[in-house]
């Protein structure tokens, strides 16, 4: 009997292996959550200008674009196959943050500024604001790869 493993047997390389899989798996849930909130954060400010420029007509559509927008969005995730243990919580946060933001930006900007770009189109960069910081902040160390690090 040889006491001699085969590579691919051997207990390391398994653990070796295991970790190598876990690192990249990480790296592309995360590359996901990225690419995620920064195309919510780019519909997030079409959708304020529609609303603030576009009278009734751009209500309209600026909803009906956002709602396919999140339908594909949502489609999209659930295709993924995976998840980060941290997505859920950044998205949470950055989808929080987001909302009171919007929700601020529209009542201001509906009540006292009607029409006016000048309010409108710095209302909807900063709409983008909560969204873009929750896909672009680092990663945790604990994921194995930090955010700016992996390519989207």
């Amino acid at each position: 009997m040889s006491h001699d493993r085969d590579a691919a047997t051997d207990p390391r390389t398994q653990l070796d292996r295991a970790a190598a899989l876990t690192a990249s798996t990480r790296a592309a849930g995360w590359r996901w959550v990225r690419t995620y909130l920064t195309g919510w954060a780019a519909g997030s400010v079409v959708l304020v200008l529609a609303i603030g420029l576009g009278g009734t007509p751009g209500l309209v559509a600026g909803l009906a674009g956002w709602g396919a927008l999140v339908a594909g969005g949502v489609a999209w995730v659930q295709r993924q196959g995976f998840s980060v243990a941290a997505a859920g919580r950044r998205i949470g946060i950055g989808a929080g943050l987001w909302a009171a933001t919007y929700g601020v930006l529209l009542a201001v900007g509906l009540l006292g500024f009607a029409g006016e770009p000048a309010y409108w189109v710095p209302a909807a960069l900063v709409s983008a604001l909560p969204l873009l910081a929750a896909a672009w902040w680092p990663a945790p160390a604990s994921a194995g790869a930090t955010l700016p690090d992996v390519a989207p």
